[in-house]
């Protein structure tokens, strides 16, 4: 699982390096283009974006990520739920958080992104109880920032 899960990180992130460099190609092209082609082309791309499966990936990841730290918990191995909520809350890092913050704004992206922050004290300090309300809380929160995104997690 944590393979996989790195794995993914590693491909979330080189997707995203590579997308940047063709902002300044669109930009190029795209000055001789009519306004009405501007908002057809925008249209097109925010259809897309209700349908991206890296950040459908990134969702699922992290919701089964929050059950693998669970069974660690039960079975008190806490390095590995300590190395597995690292990698979840770099992954929430590098996926959900940038388009939260686009859609939602810094404030509310960071409320989302603190419960993170709060399930890793949790985890270091062995408290299980509180461990288990966060995983309850970020599983319940990434619910939310997915219809907020337009990712469907059912299919």
């Amino acid at each position: 699982m944590n393979k996989k899960l790195i794995a993914t990180i590693g491909l979330a992130s080189m997707l995203g390096l590579a997308g940047c460099s063709t902002s300044s190609h669109k930009d190029s092209s795209m000055s001789g283009m009519s306004q009405k082609d501007m908002k057809n082309m925008n249209k097109t791309q925010h259809q897309a974006s209700k349908v991206n499966p890296p950040l459908k990936q990134a969702f699922n990841d992290e919701l089964n990520g929050f059950t693998k730290i669970q069974q660690d918990i039960k079975n008190k191995d806490y390095k590995a739920a300590t190395t597995l909520a690292s990698n979840l809350h770099d992954e929430f890092h590098a996926a959900i958080l940038p388009p939260l913050k686009a859609k939602k704004g810094t404030t509310y992206a960071e409320s989302i992104h603190a419960k993170y922050d709060e399930l890793q004290d949790a985890i270091s300090s062995k408290d299980e109880a509180k461990m288990n309300q966060l995983i309850k809380v970020n599983r319940d929160n990434l619910h939310t920032v997915a219809k907020i995104l337009n990712v469907n997690l059912n299919q």
